[in-house]
């Protein structure tokens, strides 16, 4: 039937003989014709009824965008009010009365060669063709091929040449008009493109001005742009003062632009005009925090939530506004609203869940993640919080059992992690060993992240021979890996085997020049577990400058002073790391360079101030114990 149909156009052409060559064309492509004649037969088919057909169009001027986008607004265009999502691509080209034009048969066969082409994805080939096509033939559809190909491939230039061909041949073709406005405001021809935008309200199209404001959001140039458009717009509005689109635009301008108060008062009086519409009412509450004013900004929310009660997008932004207040239990009283309104809203189920658990509600929390996994919707999140719920009420082995249903997402690497903690706990190393293993196995990407959580739990557990073999084994299989190799000079170092701690701390030096932590690690073991301090100053220096401001780092270098003698230098670096980290270890430090430069009485203030943050802090009680005997009792 296909083929029939095809003949039937051929012989309209008068092209027999084509027909003849596009099978020899067919047989020299592929080699057995008979397998893709039957698709060919239906492609040649709506490929000659398209370029044999012309659309006989009123002529009108050609479209070009005008220099002056003020004095092209002063044109008469009709009214619109609707509020739409921002779209540059709906529309069709009107229909009109077809005449059937001759092209000849060398066109004919460089237009299902482009088709083909286009087909086998040659996609650059067939821009080509088309385009070579459209300059030539003026043909209508051969020319929207073209623009719509170069769109698609993102070659703006030629999809711009192609759009102004298409415009001048129709210049009433609504998705003509909205392709070159999308082009033009890719290349940042923000006021050209509202001339376009105002020749579609003219001709009677839905504009979305709001596409303007969409791409000024993330111009660089925006700010040396708005206040040009926003001249333009302010024109267009005096004439249309009713047209929403535009006055939603306005007010995101104003509002990039920073003239909140010009803003303000265009939101004010559409949310008035369109009673209460949420999305103008978002805009009027931001706009008023932004002001400075937030309790007008929570009175507008409220006033216009009791006005709209059954508005998520409002109750949404009034729950957010609580937590933000830490308004906890407000908050969730909202988001259950939601729920109660729309059963089916499951990412509101999963926030609620969320902030069940955040609030230590563990009963309601384990109802909305039920709830979730009943429905099947976030399933691995769902899962890895009820393995934490299960942990905090004491559940072990329901929590093993849900960490196991975890497959994937964000939480994945936790939940294997808190399912190894709970097995080892439990004596049940081998099978978590081997649970781990499978999962290398099916997926390699898994393998470091996997051994080093094998080897981290195992050192935290006080299972070091174990956490030594998993170590040794993976930085045998991944020897370059700077992740494995510093999870065991840690382990080296806690087993004071400080050769091999040198040997893995200098390699990683070796891979990764710029690590600061490398160096500073290897230079503080060296300044407190060893006497070779200038070795030691040499590598924290090399830290202080790839890391200037870096706490850990800081303290290192004053420690190390503190070992060279330097106590001024010392006490000076260790007051600044403590001020930037107040932690325990620093405190030890900080105070015992004070004890030693003899003013005890501030060591013993640090030192008491720290122990009452963390009152079992090994580095704080040795020092105390070293220093003066029976302090730290």
């Amino acid at each position: 039937m296909i083929l029939s149909w095809t003949l039937v156009i051929l012989a309209r052409q008068n092209c027999y003989s084509l027909y003849e060559r596009l099978f020899v064309l067919i047989k020299m492509i592929t080699g057995t014709p008979t397998l893709l004649l039957y698709h060919v037969c239906c492609l040649a088919s709506g490929l000659f009824l398209l370029a044999s057909c012309t659309v006989a169009v009123q002529q009108q001027p050609t479209a070009e965008t005008a220099s002056s986008p003020a004095s092209t607004i002063e044109r008469t265009t009709t009214d619109q009010n609707s509020v739409a999502e921002p779209t540059l691509t709906d529309g069709q080209i009107e229909t009109a009365e077809i005449e059937y034009g001759n092209f000849s048969e060398d066109i004919l066969t460089r237009t299902i060669m482009a088709e083909l082409a286009g087909q086998r994805g040659q996609d650059g080939q067939a821009l080509t063709d088309f385009a070579t096509l459209a300059r030539e033939t003026g043909n209508l559809s051969i020319i929207a091929r073209a623009t719509r190909i170069a769109t698609f491939m993102s070659n703006i230039p030629l999809a711009m040449e192609m759009g102004k061909l298409w415009l001048e041949k129709d210049p009433d073709s609504a998705e003509a008009r909205r392709f070159f406005v999308q082009h033009l405001l890719e290349t940042g021809r923000y006021r050209e493109a509202l001339v376009q935008l105002l020749n579609l309200l003219e001709q009677g199209s839905n504009v979305e001005f709001g596409v303007l404001a969409q791409r000024l959001a993330n111009d660089p140039n925006a700010g040396v742009l708005l206040d040009a458009l926003l001249v333009d717009l302010d024109t267009l509005f005096v004439r249309y003062p009713d047209n929403t689109s535009l006055r939603l635009t306005l007010v995101q301008l104003y509002q990039q632009n920073k003239q909140y108060q010009e803003a303000y008062e265009i939101a004010r009086q559409l949310a008035i005009d369109l009673n209460d519409n949420a999305e103008v009412v978002i805009q009027e509450v931001r706009l008023l925090e932004l002001m400075g004013e937030p309790e007008r900004a929570q009175s507008r929310l409220v006033q216009s939530l009791n006005n709209n009660p059954d508005n998520k997008q409002l109750r949404f932004m009034y729950g957010n506004r609580l937590l933000n207040q830490q308004k906890f239990l407000a908050a969730k009283e909202q988001f259950a609203l939601i729920i109660e309104q729309d059963p089916d809203d499951f990412d509101m189920v999963y926030s609620l869940a969320l902030l069940s658990l955040q609030m230590n509600m563990f009963d309601d929390a384990k109802i909305y993640l039920q709830r979730l996994v009943v429905n099947n919707q976030h399933l691995d999140d769902a899962h890895f919080y009820l393995g934490n719920i299960n942990v905090q009420q004491s559940n072990v082995d329901a929590a093993i059992d849900e960490y196991l249903l975890v497959k994937a997402g964000n939480n994945f690497l936790q939940a294997q992690r808190s399912y190894t903690e709970l097995m080892l706990r439990a004596d049940r190393y081998q099978e978590v060993k081997t649970h781990l293993q499978n999962i290398r196995f099916r997926n390699p990407d898994y393998n470091i992240p996997l051994l080093s959580i094998e080897a981290s739990v195992l050192m935290e557990e006080g299972r070091p021979e174990q956490a030594a073999l998993v170590l040794n084994n993976a930085v045998g299989a991944f020897p370059n890996n700077v992740q494995l190799l510093f999870l065991r000079s840690l382990l080296s170092q806690d087993q004071n085997d400080l050769p091999l701690m040198e040997q893995d701390l200098r390699k990683i030096i070796l891979l990764s020049p710029t690590d600061a932590t490398a160096y500073n690690s290897l230079g503080y073991t060296l300044a407190d577990r060893t006497d070779r301090y200038q070795e030691a100053y040499a590598l924290i220096q090399r830290a202080i400058e790839l890391s200037p401001d870096e706490p850990s780092i800081i303290d290192s270098l004053g420690w190390v002073q503190y070992r060279l003698g330097l106590y001024d230098d010392a006490r000076k670096n260790l007051d600044r790391a403590y001020s930037l980290f107040p932690d325990a270890e620093v405190a030890a430090h900080l105070g015992e360079v004070l004890w030693v430069m003899g003013e005890r009485a501030a060591a013993n203030r640090v030192w008491r101030g720290a122990l009452e943050k963390q009152p079992d802090s090994k580095h704080v009680l040795n020092a105390m114990e070293r220093l003066n005997p029976g302090a730290a009792i």
